[in-house]
């Protein structure tokens, strides 16, 4: 095992992780007293993307928690608020990076906040065990993972993700090392109790965040060691009582008092004692307190406390650099402990889990609300009771999901119970296999860099890859398990920009994430890979599963929005193009992202065709049958910052829905042209109006049938082309047939003019039709003489 530290972290203008994670780790746990859950999300955005599942561990009763803005709800990591079930503080601070071949652990006193991994100082210890075993630290640090539910109120997921870790901490056998670090933890026996102190230590040295009033936990501290010299640093603002450490080192021969002198010190916790050269020291952050090194978790209000003892050569705290104080010092005025905050019921968390939702509530005492009802934004929750573990209720109702990273929750008699992070669960603890790059950066980071752009393209490739039976399963049920299925390949971005959840600057200039002025600046070389590369995935898409093509014309659309092909006649072919193969697709899990990328697409292309006309856009109009209105919200998602000079300044959803409105009006003759079986063969709107029939079968007999199935539509011109490419054409009024058939280079017209009793029976083969009434020989496939 390498160990490096304990040390004192170095100023941070960009906090950080307190070390870097371990590169392929399968988990990663952060445990924390305090937290910011948007800080820590974003410093563990890289670790996720390679597919690590995050969780964070920290105490509930802490503080506020600062979950960060954001319509969706938190996938990137799973929080786990905890509560000691002793009343005393969850203070654990540890960072745990594994995969089943190694394992980094971090071991320091600093929250998971930008003061605590940064701004701060505070001292860490990273541990990194490689190789075909692990150590005893390591099996201990397991244990001691899979024992801590039973201290904590705690929800079950957060109990799985510890049992997780746990598991593959310990994927490699046990072999204990020479000169291990030894770790402490207060579960099952008080800290202090664990320390080897000697019989006369020549120096004692300790530097803690508070110290309990009557300065009795040193005193005890002092009797053990029973140094020659004491040596005490107090950082500004310790929760101390001086007089109280006047009299804890009135059995100390020689004693001093030290306060750094940055301010930066004070939440950092070491204690060390010296024989001679030799030096032991403890770290974690512990309080000088009862509370901390003296009672168990079990204990009635006893810390949840995990430390780290190993032996040193150099002095942690003699580094520092500090003034002399003496203990009457104004800047060591009384800090009374806090009083104990009442006891009030806590909302732990709100959890989706594909249709379901749920939320857990920390009842102070017996009785808890029958229900609760779960707000975010306009949208509210009525979640009825459903279970209970001792004073942890959970509340639970098949219901959509919530698009909010924080909801308010109240009781059912209307008593506010506060905020709770509302967590994706099912993203958070899915690893990824493809992950894409999107996972870190934006798009505009991603064009001129050809790695990423492989690794972009090879994420969109992976969408197409397998999919969920489409039949026998609801919609809504498949597209739970698509998106499920999808996400664990490729990630939630990719997934956000394919169904339209974020928007994209791609027309706009002057902004730092502008696509458009990332395009400007890509050199020839640049540029012309980047054209490979979308022309290549347009052409590969025509064959992929509805997802993996919305994400595709996706890509297209906003790129030609940036400018990468400036004029109108290079790129409105290709978002023709793309739009004909997205439309071609049918899936009705995904029909509402469908219909409006393709509206949005469908005006896009019809702007182009103004500028330089289209050759075949009636084809293409007549083409786009949405079988479902488009959302106006996705519509105006998808539109969202495609303005610009190519699409023009005024493209947004307003304009677009108008347009594609007028270009998409849909009559019962659509429905009617869209009712015929595809069993008939590939049916298409003609730009006259009619309807044209590729058919393996009788060209004549499908003409018949397609006729009767446009009975309410009369002399509809029908068009029917066989196998050998030969036409047949017909038309049909309810009363009057009329049939063009090839005829040497010609045609050979003929005419019923008075089937009374319809053409069905001739359709159908049941008997053959008549002989006609009139023949005739004509140059043009037209009703003519009929």
């Amino acid at each position: 095992m390498l160990t490096a530290g304990p040390a004192w972290t170095a100023t941070a203008d960009s906090p950080q992780t307190p070390a870097p994670l371990l590169g392929g780790a399968e988990e990663v746990l952060v445990l924390t007293h305090r937290c910011d859950l948007a800080f820590v999300e974003e410093h563990l955005r890289p670790a996720r993307a390679a597919g690590a599942a995050v969780t964070v561990v920290y105490d509930a009763a802490a503080g506020p928690v600062t979950p960060g803005d954001g319509e969706a709800p938190i996938r990137d990591l799973l929080p786990v608020p905890v509560v000691c079930r002793s009343g005393g503080q969850f203070r654990a601070r540890v960072v745990i990076s594994v995969s089943r071949t190694a394992a980094l652990v971090s071991i320091g006193s600093g929250d998971a906040t930008a003061e605590g991994w940064g701004r701060d100082a505070e001292v860490w210890t990273h541990l990194r065990a490689e190789g075909p075993t692990v150590p005893t630290l390591i099996t201990d640090l397991a244990d001691w993972l899979l024992r801590l539910p039973a201290q904590l109120w705690i929800e079950p997921a957060g109990a799985e993700r510890l049992a997780a870790v746990a598991k593959l901490l310990t994927a490699r056998p046990h072999a204990a090392e020479a000169d291990e670090p030894l770790l402490l933890t207060n579960d099952q026996v008080p800290i202090v109790e664990q320390l080897p102190f000697p019989s006369g230590a020549d120096r004692l040295s300790l530097c803690a965040p508070a110290f309990d009033p009557a300065g009795r936990t040193l005193a005890e501290i002092v009797r053990d060691v029973r140094p020659a010299s004491t040596r005490l640093l107090l950082p500004a603002g310790v929760r101390c009582d001086p007089v109280g450490l006047l009299v804890a080192l009135d059995d100390a021969p020689e004693n001093s008092v030290r306060m750094p002198v940055s301010p930066r010190y004070l939440h950092a916790g070491a204690l060390e004692w010296w024989t001679g050269d030799a030096g032991v020291v403890v770290t974690g952050g512990l309080d000088c307190t009862p509370e901390s090194l003296q009672s168990t978790t079990a204990e009635p209000g006893g810390h949840c406390e995990l430390g780290l003892l190993q032996e040193v050569t150099v002095s942690l705290l003699d580094a520092v650099d500090a003034r002399d104080i003496a203990l009457d010092d104004d800047a060591l005025a009384a800090e009374p402990p806090a009083a104990p905050a009442p006891a009030v019921a806590r909302v732990l968390g709100v959890r989706l889990l594909a249709e379901r939702v749920e939320a857990t509530l920390l009842v102070p005492g017996a009785t808890a609300p029958d229900g609760l009802v779960v707000s975010a934004g306009e949208a509210a929750v009525k979640l009825p009771w459903a279970t209970a573990d001792g004073r942890l209720h959970t509340y639970a109702a098949e219901a959509a999901a919530l698009a909010a990273r924080t909801a308010q929750v109240r009781a059912a008699d209307g008593t506010e119970l506060g905020a709770a992070p509302v967590t994706d669960v099912g993203g958070a603890v899915t690893r990824f296999t493809h992950a894409s790059p999107l996972e870190t950066l934006p798009l505009a980071a991603l064009v001129g860099d050809a790695t990423l752009l492989d690794a972009l393209f090879a994420a969109v490739t992976q969408l197409a890859s397998g999919r969920t039976p489409r039949y026998g399963t609801a919609p809504e049920e498949r597209r739970a398990s698509e998106e499920t299925r999808l996400r664990a390949l490729v990630g939630p971005a990719l997934l956000d920009l394919a169904f339209g959840r974020v928007p994209v600057p791609a027309g706009a200039t002057g902004r730092e994430d502008s696509l458009a002025d990332v395009v400007a600046g890509l050199d020839a070389g640049q540029r012309d890979r980047l054209r490979q590369h979308v022309l290549r995935l347009g052409g590969a898409a025509a064959g992929w599963p509805l997802p993996a093509r919305l994400a595709a014309f996706r890509l297209v659309l906003v790129l030609a929005a940036a400018g990468l092909w400036p004029q109108p006649q290079d790129w409105t072919p290709l978002v023709a193009a793309g739009l004909d193969s997205l439309i071609a697709a049918d899936d009705e899990a995904f029909a509402g992202e469908q219909a409006a990328l393709a509206t949005v697409g469908l005006a896009a292309v019809h702007h182009g065709h103004r500028l330089a006309p289209l050759s075949g856009f009636a084809e293409l109009r007549a083409a786009v049958r949405l079988d479902h209105a488009a959302p106006e919200e996705l519509v105006a998602r998808y539109a969202g910052g495609l303005a610009g000079e190519v699409l023009g300044e005024e493209f947004g959803a307003l304009d677009v829905a108008a347009d594609a409105g007028e270009l998409l009006v849909r009559s019962a003759f659509d429905d009617a042209v869209d009712a015929i079986p595809e069993s008939l063969g590939t049916v298409q709107r003609t730009d006259a109006g009619g309807v044209l029939v590729d058919t393996g079968k009788d060209p004549r007999r499908t003409t018949l049938l397609v006729l009767d199935l446009l009975r309410d539509f009369p002399d509809t011109h029908v068009t029917v082309r066989g196998a050998a490419g030969t036409e047949t054409h017909g038309w049909w009024n309810g009363r009057r047939l009329v049939l063009l058939s090839p005829f040497g280079g010609r045609w050979r017209g003929s005419l019923w003019p008075g089937l009374m009793t319809g053409i069905a029976t001739y359709a159908k083969g049941a008997s053959p039709l008549p002989a006609a009434a009139r023949t005739w020989i004509t140059e043009i496939a037209e009703m003519g003489e009929a």
